[in-house]
């Protein structure tokens, strides 16, 4: 039996009772995403799924997007991803801790993810965790002056660009001019609306938020500085330690979210290995596409 479970965090909540290999039915998934768009954060369960019925579930999301990165994509399922420490590229610590700072996936290209989910295939005894800003919470917490402010301002996103904070890594680098010119500096509301439960939201002032139009540069560098410091008080956050089947599902229209750096195992077998697939999404969801029809 489906239970949905409101975690005792700052948003989140558990699922349990799921089969993803199977139940795919439109009932189940209207289920999900109204739990989802509620919560921001859902942990599905005890999952054991192969990258075909992942990849499958994924699709119900969304149109899964193939990242610039293109040389990290998977080579069966390029619009997947691995994020770990388990393969020969994680030696390299800018890309093995490329996530371990504030940021909203594909908010630096002009139709920005409305999903991710990382699937958890190994996981480490100690570290590993991912945390995720309620960034809907953020918002109504601002006081009266600074909402209607961030109400009208929109910001400009470069790959990359943001200011970071002591505790957070550089973002994955990109390879190349093909890569540099797939993601040129776009335009987004820093209030944004969200299209299916009309709530609003801060939005992405991590990872490349680094401009904000009519402002100049060095005043609007602080600005969403300050933003960002509000979003990541520990009231908004939620840190999700995994378990090997978790399906982790948040909504990057009302999150932010950051990994834990994590060092690198000695082999696949040790304790600190690490290992998620990793899919982000554009647009609405099956149910509510085939709902809008």
């Amino acid at each position: 039996m489906l239970t949905i479970e409101p975690l005792d965090a700052a948003c989140g909540a558990q699922v349990r009772g799921v089969d993803l290999t199977r139940d795919l039915s439109d009932s189940l998934m209207r289920a999900l995403t109204q739990a989802l768009y509620d919560h921001r954060v859902l942990v599905i369960k005890d999952q054991r799924l192969d990258k075909a019925s992942y990849y499958r579930f994924g699709e119900q999301w969304g149109d899964p997007i193939a990242h610039v990165l293109d040389h990290m994509r998977m080579k069966d399922f390029p619009a997947m991803m691995t994020i770990g420490n388990t393969e020969e590229r994680d030696k390299d610590d800018t890309v093995r801790n490329g996530a371990a700072l504030w940021h909203t996936d594909q908010s630096y290209e002009a139709v920005p993810a409305s999903a991710t989910m990382l699937y958890s295939v190994i996981v480490p005894r100690v570290g590993g965790q991912t945390h995720f800003a309620d960034m809907v919470a953020a918002y109504e917490a601002l006081d009266d002056e600074t909402r209607d402010r961030a109400d009208r301002m929109t910001v400009g996103h470069l790959y990359g660009q943001t200011r970071l904070r002591a505790d957070e890594y550089a973002v994955t680098p990109l390879q190349g001019d093909r890569q540099v010119e797939a993601v040129p500096t776009c335009w987004h509301p820093l209030v944004r609306v969200h299209p299916v439960t009309g709530r609003k939201a801060l939005y992405a002032v991590g990872h490349g938020a680094f401009r904000i139009r009519g402002m100049d540069d060095a005043e609007a560098s602080d600005f969403l500085f300050r933003i960002k410091e509000h979003c990541v008080q520990p009231r908004f956050v939620y840190a999700h330690g995994y378990e090997v089947g978790d399906v982790c599902i948040f909504d990057t229209l009302s999150t932010m979210h950051r990994a834990s750096p994590i060092g690198l195992p000695d082999s696949i077998d040790d304790d600190r290995a690490r290992l998620l697939w990793r899919i982000s999404v554009r647009g609405l969801p099956a149910v509510h596409r085939a709902a809008a029809a």
